[in-house]
């Protein structure tokens, strides 16, 4: 095997921007002649870490399943067994280099354990989750945040269970952050979208700027076979469209909020389609009900051909996170559209002039924009005009990575910035999660009913 790419999640199962980057990546480097696969999680348990064989259009995908319960807390980033398959798995298909996308739903040692066996591993970061316990840079009260990660800066923010006591809180924040500085250190190449992100990556980790290569991710067309997309006319709503995961952090419900202003001061003169599959069941029965009496349409998993059917005239992107890059905008120029963003992160900077950038998380804000659209008639051709130029290629973007690639297999190891964590220091941090769940379990006494 010449490549081995690793992610938490993979089509069919999810078809996020970091998914979709993979899987081109992959076929590209196939049709290239190299051997590839793919190594990823996944949001379903079984009763025992299990890696089941799959093949996605033609690409060997090997999933694995964990076997506990809440393994996307970041307190349960590190899983012996997913680190001992992960091994064996190394050992057995002895791959020349390992492409990691993300450690969720795997095991915070991925570069590790690819070090440990001699296996030159190169990270693409599609988004803060090295930097961040809550994983995109946004805090429980929707504040996107620059602070650096510490017990002083996080402390009040990570996802817990509710029972733990402060010492074991910070415990748990020094370890995330001590993972992930290895992890970095350990790679051979650490590669980012844009400048933007490396910045913020090393002002709130302490891994030095140094360490960050910025490489914009290859593009492969979608819609080049498909007609042009009709404009926008009087005589019919004007389509406004989201589509990508459908997260909390994509901002998703503030757009539902603002669609509603906007159908409340000009009725029938919009429709909305949001397209995606739902993080979870519990967003889904959180956000169907802001769209209660409006025309707007959940499409639920889509394709490119389902998305260029809607025929958008204005992709809306209002996300609450600093994002990394945003595949969806490359979608969005192809087709031909302006677009409405946030104002973090990668989307204005990538957006330019073809785009509004909006307050995140400000609904008014956005609908205010929204509604530009319907009121400005030139403002449509006028954004479109300025789309940016093309990302590069998907072989353009290849050629380069393969050069890193070859770098990565004949560079001489450095010195690490931050050395690997102690396997002896995940085990007593262990320890202390079980002694304090179980004391919630045994009464003051030491013994239990």
């Amino acid at each position: 095997m010449d490549v081995l790419h690793v992610t938490h999640q993979f089509s069919p199962e999810s078809r996020g921007g970091s998914e979709s980057y993979a899987f081109d990546l992959a076929q590209r480097q196939r049709a290239r002649g190299l051997s590839v696969a793919v190594l990823t999680g996944t949001q379903h348990a079984k009763e025992v870490v299990t890696l089941v064989e799959d093949e996605v259009d033609g690409l060997r995908v090997h999933r694995l399943h964990r076997n506990d319960l809440f393994f996307d807390h970041h307190v349960k980033m590190w899983h012996p067994e997913v680190e001992r398959r992960f091994e064996q798995f190394l050992r057995e298909h002895k791959p020349q280099l390992v492409h990691v996308h993300h450690w969720v739903r795997l095991t915070c040692n991925l570069i590790e354990v690819c070090e440990r066996v001699g296996v030159p591993a190169v990270v693409t970061l599609h988004d803060y989750y090295t930097s961040c316990p809550r994983a995109f840079r946004r805090r429980a009260g929707d504040e996107a945040c620059r602070r650096v990660l510490s017990v002083d800066s996080c402390a009040s923010c990570v996802p817990r269970y509710g029972y733990e006591p402060a010492h074991e809180i910070a415990d748990g924040i020094d370890l995330y952050a001590d993972h992930y500085r290895a992890e970095l250190s350990l790679a051979r190449a650490v590669l980012v979208a844009v400048s933007s992100t490396a910045d913020l990556l090393a002002a709130s980790t302490g891994v030095a700027r140094s360490r960050y290569q910025t490489l914009p991710l290859g593009y492969k067309q979608r819609f080049n076979s498909m007609s042009t997309l009709i404009a926008p006319d009087e005589g019919n709503p004007l389509s406004f469209a989201f589509w990508g995961g459908v997260g909390r952090h994509k901002g998703v419900d503030v757009l539902l909020q603002a669609f509603r202003t906007v159908c409340d001061q000009r009725p029938g003169r919009a429709e909305l389609h949001v397209l995606g599959g739902f993080e979870s069941p519990a967003f889904e029965t959180e956000l169907r009900p802001l769209a209660d009496g409006l025309p707007v349409t959940f499409h639920g998993a889509f394709d490119a051909a389902q998305l260029h059917a809607v025929n958008p005239h204005v992709g809306v992107f209002p996300s609450t996170c600093i994002e990394t890059f945003g595949l969806v905008l490359d979608e969005c120029f192809e087709l031909g559209l302006p677009c409405i963003t946030s104002d973090l992160g990668a989307l204005p900077e990538r957006s330019g002039g073809a785009g509004i950038a909006t307050r995140a998380g400000d609904s008014e804000d956005l609908a205010r924009a929204m509604l530009r659209f319907l009121d400005e008639p030139k403002l449509w051709q006028d954004l479109r005009q300025q789309r940016p130029a093309p990302s590069p290629s998907l072989d353009e973007h290849v050629d380069a990575l393969l050069d890193i690639y070859a770098a990565a297999k004949t560079a001489p190891k450095s010195e690490p910035q931050f050395p690997a964590v102690s396997e002896q220091r995940r085990l007593a941090f262990l320890m202390k999660q079980r002694d304090t769940a179980m004391s919630k379990l045994i009464p003051p006494s030491g013994r239990p009913s």
